[in-house]
């Protein structure tokens, strides 16, 4: 069964010169680059067809001895020469053309010396055999072909001295061949070459040139071909001019191979279409069909374009599918279709010879060489002519045209042997799809197969063990051809990527000879796709490339090393797969298992059943009655022992790992090094088995239940066990209980019965593990940690919590489900949870004793001695025993950014009603101990400022307490070593910590106080610390954490102005809030002090509210203190400035706090005040606003928050449910009867007071200045009128003052002498106003000396240029400024401060114009105007 995978040339040669050029044309073989174009097709490119010269009978009759010239007849790469021992002239001619093969070209090899014997003998016999081998017009084209004649010159005749080319006139590089006229000296007109063209030509611009000449050198020919002596002289010829020559000789064979090819294209088309038309019709053969369809694939083969071919073989074998599915259903009627009732020969192809036959050569490589050469070895198309074939001879038939096309699309290295083709890249893509279609045909034929035995006369057992044989031989054989070295080298090597050269990949073109709209055009998969046939859903058009599903369930990750090398390992390996499976089943039959099938043996498949019945039936016999002589001797051989068996399912296993490997099939690798960790475990080999195993065990932990993880994780352990490796043999074990437990808990056979659970016996071979892991964990060096989940199930807190009657502690219950049919006693059991808002704060409850787990529910108390307060989450369970500790973390842990930014979940708050609230809110017992923190009430401003601890007892007394305090503000520092504290003293027999205050004893229900001071080194709006609180009482040591956040800023802001006069000062004090929280000031004093004496306004109307748009604005007369002789410094001479305040947001929640604590105190629920009074002032506080503060400042009452707003139903739900209806109705009494609160003082002791140090300020000069205007006769009113632009003499008066210099306020005081400090100082008088207001005349600036006792006076004139009232002049007074560039810095005065007080501040005149009389006319309807006469100011002339 050969393939037209080349394409025929008979050749004539009757002088035998045809070897003579046989290696020059195998040098030039196979033809590149071929266009065909045939209308309506579009161009088609062939990149190369090989070529088979065969000779016709007389040539192959008259062949001299090969000897002569062994080099040059002797079989060339791309070229086969046949020689005399061929047997293609008695090969049978068929009927139907698609079983004929005849050649496309018919080449006739001249050798003719000269002209003459031309004439008389050549010429004749060429129009002989071209009128033989010329075919006649209108004879059907299935043997189309074509003639040309090759005239070969040998050297020293007359021929080889007459030259065919000649330089081009334009360019002399150019050659052009001679023409056939050119007069020669002394030699003919024309040669023999232009002769037989002239003879054998066409004639005309179409005609077709089918002649070609050829010259032999000198050197290459044989001695006896030469004329001795020589004839004439050998022309030599130049390179061009030989290149010329061979370039005309392969241009002319593509040619004319083109032209039949493309008649008989024609011819097959047009016979499947008559028989495409006749299938309807009675006596259709579907084998009658694919021989002629088989013709044009055969054809298209030949010329080069495979892909056309596979396109035709694919749509052949889906109309086979078609045909036996009509033939299965009874549609198919009067159809000639039939096919042989089964396969008579595939028991002698599959067993082979006998070892005598083969000489006693029974090792691997010759079985192997054996299954590959019988496994196809049949003449199928014959069986297909005559319509005998078997189903299963023929999808055989189909499947290897296929595999033999698509291996020679690859480039693969059986296909580059066939063609006798240089070295090459292999396509990996295409090497894959034979891998798969092999599969897919394996799994189909095998049915097939199946079948068709069972109309024959083999027993069930026998067909199996015959199905077997073909399957390994067929997965033997794909295998060997797709060895592609760049595949074997990484797996050999490990590598994942390997240099192998270019990647040769055909073009993908439309199939010729398919049908007009046929399913699919090509099975080449291009860049895009691969192929459609009934491939899986994987692959789609425009989708990712090529990538079928594999059996594992498992596709292939992704490309690595070059393309489709991923896809090449992984049908490789499922092929390896398959004969590992073949092998198992065959094994099973002897009673052998290994690797999984030592676990888990099925008895689905016919094999295995009727090995199964084999086994039971030869019991303690001879395993003789099994059929082996049917078992190819490749497959015996693996079968022959137990330990053959295992050796090769090592081998398949290993291999199908490196392939899954290099697919990076990481499942696949790891499932089957399970496998062989299974085998070496068989084999006692612990070491081994652990190795293997220690790779799958970890995958095998996360995955569901399983059987066979859960035997590997038992073998894992017990070979840890084996080898003493105690830590992971612990490991292990859990991870194999883990498995149990969690198929106990998804199994339906779990029941509860009362508080046991009942199992499945397939688990009792776990029985004892737990305690065995316990027993060996006790001797580890460390902690093994495991998840809880995996163990224990429904793990629950109680919501509800419970107090000690007797101590400040809390007890919560853990409901813990325990699934092992073990009793198994903790050490300890303890639950973390964590603060919602503050994840910092965490309690732990823990159990007082050890707890033994019973199998079902258990319920567990957990006692916590630390006293909290608000909402925590679950964080962490966790039991211990030995040095094993289960672990759940209930609460997801933040995953950090790439920039390293933890991203916090938001916190499930008590309002967030939409689902159950997942915390537990903590409280303490209304009795237990208590600690408030709080800024101190009173505040000075220059000195530390102090935080309150507020202690009570409780109903227990204390022994000590201990108090550690931790800054969590930058720059804070505690001072705790300077504490105030009242009603309780320090420990002193206790250890002085840094950071701890160690307090001693208080009595039950005390109180006690600790005021610390704080300072910063920085303002800062607020301090954050953490206390850490330790008490010890009569019954045990409980802890108290509390995150602190104290306001440091303020709450109000006071501004100072001060006025001097020569003998006192007048400050304005400016109280403005720093919040939008209204204050209401209670009370206001301004101190003395040694120097200064305070005169306060007579009565202020206190309290008033200050708003953050109105300030409160107080007034305060300050005078010196002549008579004081006592030395005062001048930080004892600042005056103290204290305000009482009151923040009406403290206040209304003070009120509340009040209320509300006095009526649960007289109600039934006063042992939840702990819990309830907290909630209701934290609502409070941040439900309330800005305007509703302004609103209760104004009003002096604020509405109280209502019961939805605070949230009570979810808190009460925390409490147990007895006491959720009655204190919801409590509630909900108590807001309906105190909806507004009436804000009134009451407690003046709870004010807060800052108290504000005021330096009094020292000014050197302090000047008051006066403008005295003449007095006016006959002016009695205020102000004084003066009149427009005329002028009026003022005088200026300047007194001035140093007693509020700072020398005369402190004389005491050592100062520093300046120099120039003695000399007396000028100073400026500056008088301005506004320029359109008054003209001054005289002294604007005056310049004075002060003297002491005596003022500065002096007369300015004033001339009013403004109508109507204007404020006088204003006169300033300020040292004079010095501003000669060439005073030297020591020689400048000093400076001297200076305040002016204006005295004629606010005093203003009136400026009138100065008129005679005005008439003022008032219009009236009734009289007439009214005319008042107006007469001239005394002293003054008017006009009219």
């Amino acid at each position: 069964m050969s393939s037209s995978s080349k394409v025929t040339v008979e050749y004539h040669d009757e002088s035998g010169v045809f070897p003579l050029v046989s290696r020059d044309i195998a040098a030039r073989l196979p033809l590149r680059n071929l266009n065909w174009q045939s209308p309506p097709r579009p161009l088609r490119q062939i990149k190369s067809l090989h070529l088979d010269f065969v000779p016709d009978k007389q040539t192959q009759a008259a062949l001299r001895p090969s000897s002569r010239r062994d080099d040059a007849i002797a079989p060339q790469r791309s070229l086969d020469i046949a020689t005399g021992g061929g047997q293609t002239g008695k090969e049978r001619r068929h009927q139907i053309p698609g079983f004929r093969t005849s050649p496309y070209l018919k080449l006739y090899v001249l050798r003719c010396d000269d002209s003459e014997a031309y004439k008389e003998f050549e010429r004749k016999r060429i129009r002989e055999w071209v009128k033989e081998v010329a075919q006649p017009e209108g004879k059907q084209d299935h043997d189309a072909h074509e003639w040309l004649i090759l005239h070969v010159v040998v050297p020293d005749t007359v021929a080889a001295s007459e030259p065919r080319w000649r330089e081009s006139s334009r360019d002399p590089d150019d050659l052009k061949e001679r023409k056939s006229g050119n007069k020669l000296i002394g030699k003919g007109t024309r040669t023999v070459f232009d002769r037989v063209r002239a003879d054998f030509n066409d004639t005309g611009k179409s005609g077709i040139d089918r002649v070609a000449q050829i010259r032999i050198v000198k050197k290459e020919a044989p001695a006896d071909l030469l004329p001795t002596p020589a004839v004439a002289q050998t022309y030599d010829e130049t390179p061009q001019e030989r290149e010329n020559a061979w370039s005309d000789l392969i241009s002319k064979l593509k040619s004319l191979i083109l032209g039949p090819f493309d008649r008989r294209v024609r011819q097959y088309e047009a016979d499947i279409a008559e028989q495409e038309a006749r299938r309807s019709l009675p006596g259709w053969n579907f084998c009658t069909f694919f021989i002629h369809k088989e013709g044009l694939a055969m054809a298209l083969e030949s010329i080069g374009l495979v892909e056309d071919a596979l396109a035709i073989y694919d749509e052949l074998s889906i109309g086979l599918e078609i045909v036996l599915r009509e033939l299965a259903t009874g549609v198919a009627r009067g159809t000639a279709t039939s096919f042989a009732d089964h396969t008579h020969d595939i028991r002698r192809r599959v067993k082979g010879p006998s070892n005598a036959d083969r000489n006693g050569d029974s090792n691997e490589a010759a079985n192997s060489k054996h299954d590959t050469e019988l496994l196809f070895s049949k003449d199928y198309r014959d069986g297909i002519l005559r319509s005998s074939i078997s189903v299963f001879d023929f999808m055989c038939y189909i499947f290897h045209r296929q595999k033999a096309l698509i291996l020679r699309l690859a480039n693969a290295q059986s296909a580059r042997l066939e063609q006798d083709a240089k070295e090459g890249g292999e396509d990996l893509v295409l090497t894959a799809e034979v891998c798969w279609r092999a599969s897919s045909f394996v799994h189909m034929a095998a049915r097939a197969l199946r079948q068709d035995q069972a109309r024959s006369a083999a027993s069930s057992l026998e067909t199996e063990y015959l199905v077997c044989s073909w399957t390994w031989a067929v997965a033997s054989q794909v295998l060997a051809e797709t060895a592609v070295p760049a595949l074997i080298d990484v797996i050999d090597r490990g590598l994942r990527r390997t240099s192998n050269g270019s990647i040769r990949r055909p073009a993908t073109s439309t199939g010729v000879g398919a049908n007009t709209h046929p399913q699919r055009t090509s099975s080449l998969p291009d860049s895009e796709a691969a192929i459609e046939l009934t491939r899986p859903q994987s692959r789609k058009q425009g989708s990712k490339p090529f990538r079928p599903a594999t059996s594992t369930g498992v596709g292939s990750i992704g490309h690595v090393g070059l393309p489709g090398q991923a896809d090449l390992a992984t049908y490789r390996a499922e092929l390896i797969m398959m004969q590992r499976r073949v092998l198992v089943q065959l094994a099973r039959t002897f009673g052998w298992c290994a690797g999984s099938s030592l676990v888990s043996p099925s008895r689905d498949s016919p094999l295995e059943q009727q090995g199964a019945n084999a086994t039971k039936t030869t019991e303690d016999e001879d395993s003789g009655s099994l059929p082996l002589d049917i078992l190819s001797p490749s497959l015996k051989a693996t079968v022959g022992n137990e330990r053959d068996f295992e050796r090769m399912y090592e081998r398949l296993t290993d291999l199908a790992i490196k392939h899954f490997g290099a697919a990076t099939q990481h499942k696949s690798v790891e499932k089957l090094l399970g496998d062989l960790a299974m085998l070496k475990c068989q084999q006692n080999d612990w070491l081994s088995a652990t190795t293997y195993l220690e790779r799958v065990a970890p995958q095998e932990e996360h995955v569901g239940w399983d059987r066979l993880g859960l035997e590997r994780l038992r073998t894992y352990a017990y070979c840890l066990k084996q080898l003493g490796r105690k830590q992971d043999f612990v490991r292990a074990t859990l991870a194999l209980l883990s498995k149990v437990i969690r198929r106990r808990r998804t199994s339906k056979a779990l029941n509860f019965s009362g508080n046991s659970i009942a199992t499945n016996t397939s688990d009792s071979g776990i029985n004892g593990s737990f305690q065995e892991a316990i027993e060996v964990a006790g001797d580890l060096d460390a902690e093994d940690i495991h998840p809880l989940k995996d163990f224990f199930g429904n793990v629950e807190i109680h919501r509800v919590v419970d107090h000690d009657a007797e101590t400040d502690a809390l007890t919560l219950s853990l409901n813990v489900t325990h699934y092992l049919d073990e009793v198994v006693t903790f050490d300890a059991v303890s639950v973390r949870l964590v603060n919602v808002d503050d994840s910092t704060q965490e309690v732990w409850l823990e159990n007082a004793q050890s707890t033994a787990l019973q199998p079902g529910t258990n319920t567990i108390q957990l006692l916590s001695r630390t006293i909290a307060y608000g909402p925590y989450l679950i964080d962490t369970v966790e039991l211990r025993i030995k040095q094993l500790r289960f672990v759940e973390h209930l609460r997801a842990t933040p995953e950090p950014t790439p920039l390293g930014i933890t991203v916090v979940d938001p916190t499930t708050t008590i309002r967030d009603s939409t689902k159950p609230p997942a915390f537990v809110f903590l409280y303490p017992r209304a009795q237990a101990f208590c600690a408030t923190v709080k800024r101190a009430r009173h505040t000075h401003i220059d000195k530390p400022r102090h935080l309150e601890v507020a202690l009570h007892a409780g109903h227990n007394s204390v022994t000590n307490v201990n108090i550690r305090l931790k800054p969590a503000t930058a720059g804070l520092r505690l001072h705790l070593a300077d504490a105030i504290l009242r009603n309780i003293k320090l420990d002193n027999t206790a250890a002085v910590k840094a950071g701890h205050l160690t307090l001693g004893e208080m009595a039950a229900d005390s109180d006690a106080e600790v005021q610390v001071p704080y300072t910063t080194e920085q303002p800062t709006k607020e301090v954050m610390f953490r206390m850490e609180l330790h008490y010890t009482t009569p019954r045990g040591t409980f802890t108290l954490n509390l995150p602190i956040k104290l306001a440091n800023e303020l709450p109000l802001d006071v501004d100072v102005h001060d006025v001097f006069q020569l003998d006192r000062l007048y400050s304005s004090f400016t109280v403005r809030t720093t919040s939008q929280t209204p204050l209401t000031i209670l009370g206001a004093e301004l101190d003395d002090s040694p120097l200064f004496a305070v005169e306060a306004p007579p009565s202020l109307p206190l309290p008033l509210t200050a708003f953050e748009a109105q300030p409160v604005k107080l007034l305060y007369k300050i005078t010196r203190k002549h008579n004081s002789e006592q030395k005062v410094l001048k930080r004892d001479a600042a005056l103290a400035f204290k305000v009482r305040y009151e923040a009406i947001d403290e206040l209304f929640l003070s009120h509340l706090e009040e209320l509300f604590t006095a009526d649960i105190r007289q109600s039934d629920f006063s042992q939840y005040r702990r819990l309830l009074v907290p909630l209701l002032l934290d609502r409070a506080r941040h439900s309330t606003i800005a305007s509703d503060l302004e609103a209760s400042a104004l009003l002096r009452e604020t509405r109280v928050i209502d019961f939805e707003t605070v949230g009570w139903t979810e808190l009460i739900a925390t409490l147990p449910a007895e006491q959720r209806a009655p204190l919801d109705g409590w509630l909900r009494t108590w807001h309906n009867d105190h909806k507004v609160l009436a804000l009134d003082r009451t407690n003046m002791a709870e004010s807060q007071c800052i108290t504000i140090s005021v330096d009094v300020p020292n000014v050197d000069m302090v000047f008051s200045t006066a403008l005295e205007l003449p007095s006016m006769t006959g002016q009695i009113s205020d102000p004084k009128v003066l009149t427009l632009g005329e002028a009026i003499t003022a005088k200026v008066l300047v007194s001035h003052t140093s007693c509020w210099s700072a020398r005369e306020v402190f004389p005491h005081v050592p100062t520093f002498r300046i120099h120039g400090e003695d000399e007396r100082k000028t100073f400026v008088v500056h008088i301005e106003s506004e320029d359109d207001t008054w003209l001054i005349g005289g002294q604007k600036r005056r310049h004075f000396v002060p003297e002491a006792d005596a003022p500065c006076t002096f007369d300015i004139v004033l001339i009013p240029l403004r109508v109507g009232q204007q404020p006088l002049p204003m006169i300033d007074v300020h040292q004079e400024e010095f501003k000669h560039e060439s005073d030297e810095p020591g020689e400048r005065p000093t400076s001297t401060t200076c305040e002016t007080h204006y005295e004629s501040t606010g005093e203003q005149v009136h400026v009138v114009r100065h008129v005679q009389n005005t008439t003022v006319h008032i219009p009236d309807t009734t009289s007439s105007a009214l005319v008042l006469p107006s007469s001239s100011r005394p002293g003054a002339s008017g006009t009219s």
